[in-house]
């Protein structure tokens, strides 16, 4: 009689289960302020959200809104001003000095988040090879054997529809949207759990940004990354992202699910942004109204708004009398349905 093998067993336990989603990033009350002389900027101004452990999380909003800001803060190139932010459970950047300088110690020996740039010319240097660039991050990790180096920076070219005979090139002798899978290529070859996308296909023709998008999917798929896709192009948030946070004037004004946003935009802004959304279709270019957002005032010793639950997983920034507003806006729209 064959005895089962226990951790075979477990093994299809575990592929045929559905796993809860798991946080793996969490942003709490981030503020990320510029100052100029007297003068301060509020670019990020109290946000917070969190992303879970392989899905794509949109951020959209129109130019200067504070979405690259954000990205930029959570991977470390500004010190954030206040707030904190933790990743796999762990701080690993605060508004407090102290903690800040422990926390970037650690979460630097890993590295587990990488970031993808807008611009694929000014974000590689034209004085290295491919080769130098995609194997850069390796070398500042500690890596110093050259042919593990080569081996890794092969093998992130090729994941990316590269060739490794372009690992002695400069970065003048490609297209835009090689010069991006370039830069795709040096975020894969450190093997991060999590990437930051700010914008990646803007800067590209139409055409090649399909093909850059879908090899993001393709790796977010192979490779189990989580996706924080910074965007202002809603149509293309609404085919890539699972979740959606919509930012303005450094605020975050709505959270829903992609489809649900979509369908039942809550807060003014997003209906504005989702009414300027072009459509291939003339007759109904003809008669489409735009919607314009008009930013409201509150008395500053009134009742203030905050990002709040409307339902679960579905956050509107609101008073508490805007947010039941809201709760009866979905109801009657349900109830219709």
């Amino acid at each position: 009689m064959n005895k089962k093998n226990p951790s075979t067993e477990n093994e299809k336990t575990f592929e045929t289960s559905t796993l809860p989603p798991t946080e793996l990033l969490r942003v709490e009350n981030l503020s990320q302020h510029f100052k100029k002389g007297k003068r301060v900027f509020k670019a990020v101004d109290g946000i917070s959200f969190s992303v879970q452990k392989g899905e794509a999380f949109g951020l959209v909003g129109e130019s200067g809104s504070g979405k690259t800001t954000t990205g930029r803060s959570i991977i470390g190139l500004y010190p954030i001003t206040s707030g904190k932010i933790y990743f796999n459970g762990e701080l690993i950047a605060s508004g407090d000095k102290a903690e800040m300088k422990k926390a970037r110690q650690n979460f630097s020996k890993s590295r587990p988040i990488q970031m993808i740039f807008q611009d694929p010319v000014a974000s590689l240097n034209p004085r290295m090879t491919v080769g130098e660039i995609v194997g850069e991050g390796l070398i500042v990790s500690g890596e110093n054997n050259a042919e593990k180096i080569k081996e890794k920076v092969c093998a992130s070219l090729i994941a990316v529809g590269l060739s490794q005979d372009h690992i002695s090139r400069y970065p003048h002798e490609f297209s835009g949207g090689q010069r991006q899978r370039i830069g795709i290529a040096r975020a894969l070859v450190m093997e991060p759990e999590m990437i930051i996308a700010d914008e990646p296909v803007s800067a590209l023709d139409v055409s090649i940004q399909a093909q850059v998008i879908n090899l993001l999917i393709d790796l977010k798929k192979r490779l189990g990354l989580t996706v924080l896709f910074i965007a202002h192009d809603l149509a293309l948030v609404r085919y890539f992202c699972d979740r959606i946070a919509v930012m303005n004037a450094g605020k975050i004004l709505e959270v829903a699910q992609s489809k649900e946003l979509f369908a039942n935009p809550l807060h003014p802004y997003t209906k504005s942004l989702l009414s300027a959304i072009p459509y291939p279709d003339p007759d109904y270019e003809k008669g489409r109204t735009h919607t314009f957002y008009e930013p409201k005032e509150y008395l500053s010793d009134g009742e203030q708004p905050d990002l709040r639950e409307i339902k679960k997983s579905r956050f509107v920034y609101a008073t508490e009398a805007e947010a039941q507003e809201y709760k009866e806006q979905l109801k009657n729209k349900h109830a219709k349905k």
